[in-house]
């Protein structure tokens, strides 16, 4: 079975792809808009940061400012220590120098005479109600996974006037499988239920569009947002990087959903003949996944 790790590091490359380039390069240029309003470093909070594969992709795509703290926290202490075996050869490869502390670590880089600083914090806790005041609040891949209404109120607190929140990767209502299969759309239509009716977490299968309407009511600017769409499909019957795990991943989640089922709403040979089939379709490299999400940018 996959574990949460493995899957957190399987997906990172699924993201880099999906990510939203327009939504991506307005959070670039509101970064540096706000790092321009202040002499401190930019205070930077992400929510959910699991193994780190955001700040490794900020730094390396360039989008991060010259100076800024960055703290980084996960409820899960075995990605929060993954995080900070990975990090530092991750930041190395972009071209930073890296420094381990106890608690994170210090990057820095030089470049055409401009000296870059990261100081970058990993903690074990719960995002949403430490004692902050942040410049920008990154979650992402979180939001579909809490009450909406309530985190955003927590974000609100947590945000300094005018501060930005870079929520992409929500989860906005879509999951579906290439080749088709007879059940496909009584078990993603299922699937999705579980999210919104079953599950004892919180969360919807719809918070990519719901959190628009209510960061708008709760006195935020969209700024920007758009589709940032999982595409994981092999190439010559292989899939790229360890994207395979990722979608093993994915099929362990779904066959724990309709678990929750009782057999009169979908029959357990049914549910696991289907899941059988669709990891031997990974196996043998011929199953295609399409599952839809929303990057979304917006300003207190």
């Amino acid at each position: 079975m996959t574990t949460h790790p493995e899957f957190l590091e399987a997906k990172r490359t699924i993201e880099d792809r999906a990510l939203n380039r327009r939504v991506f390069d307005r959070f670039a240029d509101a970064l540096a808009d706000r790092a321009g309003t202040s002499d401190r470093p930019v205070r930077v909070v992400e929510i959910g940061a699991g193994t780190g594969s955001m700040i490794a992709r900020l730094a390396d795509w360039g989008a991060l400012p010259q100076r800024v703290d960055y703290r980084a926290i996960d409820l899960d202490t075995t990605v929060v220590d993954l995080a900070r075996r990975r990090l530092p050869e991750r930041l190395s490869a972009a071209g930073y120098r890296v420094d381990q502390r106890s608690e994170g670590l210090v990057a820095r880089q030089s470049e055409d005479g401009a000296d870059q600083r990261i100081e970058i914090t990993l903690e074990v806790g719960d995002g949403f109600a430490i004692d902050a005041e942040a410049d920008v609040v990154i979650a992402a891949a979180v939001l579909d996974l809490v009450d909406l209404q309530s985190a955003v109120e927590d974000l609100t607190d947590l945000l300094a006037d005018g501060g930005l929140l870079y929520a992409p990767v929500t989860f906005n209502g879509h999951t579906s499988f290439v080749p088709r299969e007879p059940a496909d759309d009584r078990i993603e239509r299922l699937y999705h239920r579980h999210m919104d009716e079953v599950r004892t977490q919180p969360g919807s299968s719809r918070a990519g569009q719901q959190l628009l309407t209510v960061l708008r009511s709760a006195g935020y600017s969209v700024l920007e947002a758009g589709g940032a769409d999982w595409t994981v499909r092999p190439v010559g019957g292989e899939y790229p990087a360890a994207e395979s795990t990722a979608l093993e991943g994915l099929l362990s989640t779904i066959d724990g959903a309709l678990a929750d089922y009782p057999a009169d709403v979908i029959e357990p040979e049914t549910r696991s003949a289907w899941v059988d089939r669709r990891r031997n379709q990974v196996a043998r490299g011929e199953l295609t996944l399409v599952a839809h999400h929303l990057d979304v940018l917006a300003q207190l």
